[in-house]
């Protein structure tokens, strides 16, 4: 599974097994040189803890499996934007390149109710990262459609 949009796919995969587990619609993924290495999917409800984002999970599954320094050879794929506490996760655990499905704005208005104000962060992964001293590589949307198709009749 070498193509960057197949690996968001897979992380919409991931997603979706989130969402049936009973957890928020999101996963990511750790791929070196095409080969997934550590998947990991969100389970804030599962887990009773706000914390476990798809990509704070994937970092503590890296780390588990000894392959933490492998997160700055490969690329992080998450099925949507990281938010600002996945960033610094990644950021410390020294991912070079990440890669996204659906943008945050947009899943913005896709979890506000109609007539509620917008809930979220209004700064992007690329604007975090290049706020960083040694910014890594951030791109996407990609499928983004598809990305968000995971979230329809999610949120309210």
């Amino acid at each position: 599974m070498t193509d960057r949009d197949d690996l968001v796919r897979r992380t919409i995969d991931l997603a979706r097994a989130a969402r049936d587990a009973g957890d928020h619609p999101f996963g990511a993924l750790l791929a070196v040189d095409g080969e997934v290495l550590v998947e990991a999917r969100n389970r804030v409800t599962t887990s009773s803890d706000l914390t476990a984002h798809a990509e704070t999970e994937l970092v503590r599954e890296a780390e588990r499996a000894g392959l933490l320094p492998r997160l700055a050879d490969g690329v992080v794929v998450a099925s949507t934007e990281p938010c600002p506490m996945c960033m610094g996760a990644l950021f410390w655990a020294g991912a070079r390149h990440i890669v996204f499905g659906l943008r945050a704005s947009r899943l913005n208005r896709l979890s506000t109710a109609p007539g509620a104000a917008p809930y979220g962060f209004t700064i992007s992964a690329a604007e975090l990262a290049a706020a960083t001293t040694s910014p890594p590589l951030v791109e996407g949307p990609f499928v983004e459609d598809e990305a968000a198709a995971v979230h329809d009749g999610f949120w309210f």
